[in-house]
């Protein structure tokens, strides 16, 4: 292998979970992986692992962005190892690989975790479930002594890692390797013979130095108060923040700019460093900065974006804004229209989970503004979501473009989801009444939840009238025996408003007895106590000397507790709106 390559990567594996496209580039540390949910959990505990330990290179111990990466750190480690249980890497110079899929890639050597122990000798490393805080703790020491020092002569990682004793962590080792890369010492026999160019030091280059005549006497003077405010102010806490964005931007606009992906990496570790010190106002400015230093590669400012738009950095946006603002501010909104459209998604998971909170309306214009040009993105989301999410999507389908508002509503009718089925039917309740959504009602009618149905009676009823009747009559007839109390009032009342006199006629033939003379006395009621009730709920408030008399068998020859209901009915009617009696 030549001196300046990098060794060969692994064999690509061929799964459906991980296969890149063809020609595609390895995303680089900083980049969430794709994969499965437990590769995706291990990227997220290693990203964590080893910006805790090199965070020790930057910053004091007992500093809080070091105790904020720490705390990040367990529980990513803790998340990963109980939702997927145990975590065997595969170590190799470059990458960590979970059973076939790739979970860490960094192939600077000074950062990456895996190429530090794979030099020390470490083939395969393993955490199990029951990892103990101080087990992650004594891990995070090891680990941060080799970044701390390339060359030092502490032990390595192997000898560290056997040393600590840990019950929940395991490796495989061979005996140390040194890259071809490193260059070692020549033998002394190639100094000897004179095959390799030496470089000595002059004689005397250990004597004093010479004095100089021309050497004039050291003099002080003082530095004003003006002076030394701007020195502090240079190395403030406060500055920091602005110098890190500031390097950025030096580093994408220098002349022969270094290599863009790894300014790109460091763009994001200074994102992080921003959110951690909650400068929100600089992260939106990295952002925009960026984008614009790559408007002449759009592919490479989106793949950026969607990086540096994850779900934390956009939460941590939002939460900066106040939430009676109209409008977001300008550098914000220039980084919501470029954004990709998986940045969409993170806004309308921010939106559900703020459910009626103070930010909902501010969300909700951001996520219309974003999906304003793009609806069909919107409506295949829909499709895919459930719960939730999916309510507050057609919500936001209807701001976007109505008619594709009232399609997903008509589809949504025939979901298993009672939250998403009463949103369809509120969208359907201010629609154009159409046999298409006529069939969408007469679903919410049908529906499996019973305040679904409950709610879609009334609707069909008021938007269908007499079109609707004969449905309603053979809904009612059908499961009056099994439905509730409350469902079969609401089948009475809605009934009587489609068609108040075939509901009356529909109610008589329920009531009285189909046959005469001594028979027909002899039976009480011809209706079962289900239809009795639907039937007295349709006549409450009904008019008319049919109704009462309707009302009048009830209260004679009803159900017992039906009965007495009707006789308050009827008690009701008499005393008139005055509440006297007539």
């Amino acid at each position: 292998m030549a001196p300046d390559e990098d060794p060969p990567a692994p064999p690509a594996v061929q799964d459906e979970d991980v296969a890149l496209p063809e020609g595609a580039e390895p995303s680089p540390e900083e980049r969430r992986v794709a994969g499965s949910p437990h590769a995706v959990a291990a990227n997220a505990a290693l990203l964590a692992l080893t910006r805790s330990a090199r965070s020790f290179t930057l910053y004091d111990p007992s500093n809080k962005v070091v105790r904020t990466l720490i705390g990040d750190y367990r529980d990513k480690l803790q998340k990963a190892l109980e939702s997927f249980g145990s975590l065997v890497l595969e170590v190799h110079p470059f990458e960590l690989v979970l059973g076939r899929e790739v979970v860490y890639l960094e192939k600077d050597r000074e950062r990456s975790l895996s190429f530090r122990l794979f030099r020390d000798g470490v083939r395969r490393i393993g955490f199990e479930p029951g990892m103990t805080w101080e087990e992650m703790l004594r891990l995070l020491q090891i680990l941060s002594i080799r970044y701390t020092g390339v060359r030092q002569q502490e032990d390595d990682l192997v000898t560290l890692l056997r040393k600590a004793g840990f019950e929940h962590v395991s490796i495989a080792a061979i005996e140390g390797f040194v890259p071809e890369e490193e260059f070692a010492e020549p033998p002394i026999g190639d100094l000897l013979r004179g095959t390799t160019e030496r470089y000595e030091a002059p004689a005397q280059w250990d004597l004093p130095l010479p004095s100089f005549p021309e050497a004039v006497p050291l003099r002080h003077r003082p530095v004003g108060a003006e002076l030394r405010e701007r020195l502090r102010s240079e190395e403030a806490e406060e500055a920091v923040p602005k110098e890190a964005v500031r390097a950025v931007a030096e580093l994408l606009h220098a002349p022969g700019r270094p290599d863009l992906e790894a300014v790109l990496a460091f763009a994001l570790e200074v994102r992080e460093f921003l959110l951690v010190e909650q400068r929100v106002d600089q992260v939106a400015e990295l952002g925009r900065m960026v984008r614009q230093a790559l408007q002449a590669t759009p592919e490479a400012a989106a793949a950026f974006l969607d990086s540096f738009l994850d779900a934390r950095t956009l939460k941590a946006l939002v939460a900066a804004l106040r939430p009676d603002r109209e409008e977001p501010p300008a550098t914000f909104v220039e980084l919501l229209d470029a954004a990709p459209a998986g940045t969409l998604d993170h806004f309308v998971e921010l939106l559900a989970e703020e459910g009626r909170g103070p930010r909902a309306p501010l969300l909700r214009r951001l996520v219309v503004r974003g999906f304003q040009h793009a609806p069909e993105a919107l409506v295949a989301r829909l499709r895919e979501s459930r719960g939730e999410t999916a309510v507050v999507l057609l919500r936001l389908l209807a701001d976007v473009d109505a008619q594709a508002a009232l399609r997903g509503a008509v589809e949504a009718s025939t979901a298993a989801d009672a939250a998403l089925q009463l949103e369809a039917l509120r969208q359907l309740a201010g629609a154009a009444f159409n046999p298409e959504t006529a069939r969408a009602l007469h679903h919410l009618v049908e529906s499996r939840f019973e305040p679904v149905r409950v709610a879609a009676l009334p609707v069909m009823a008021s938007r269908g009238g007499a079109r609707v009747f004969p449905a309603l009559q053979a809904h009612a007839e059908k499961h009056a025996a099994t439905c509730s109390a409350s469902e079969a009032e609401a089948l009475g009342r809605a009934l009587a408003q489609a068609q108040a006199h075939s509901a009356l006629a529909l109610f008589g033939s329920w009531l009285k007895p189909k046959s005469g003379g001594l028979l027909g006395r002899l039976v009480k009621m011809h209706a079962p106590p289900a239809l009795q009730r639907v039937a007295l709920s349709g006549l409450r408030g009904a008019a008319g000397a049919e109704a009462k008399a309707l009302l009048e068998l009830l209260a004679a020859h009803g159900e017992a507790s039906l009965a007495r209901e009707a006789e308050a009915a009827l008690d009701a009617r008499a005393r008139g709106p005055g509440g006297r009696s007539g």
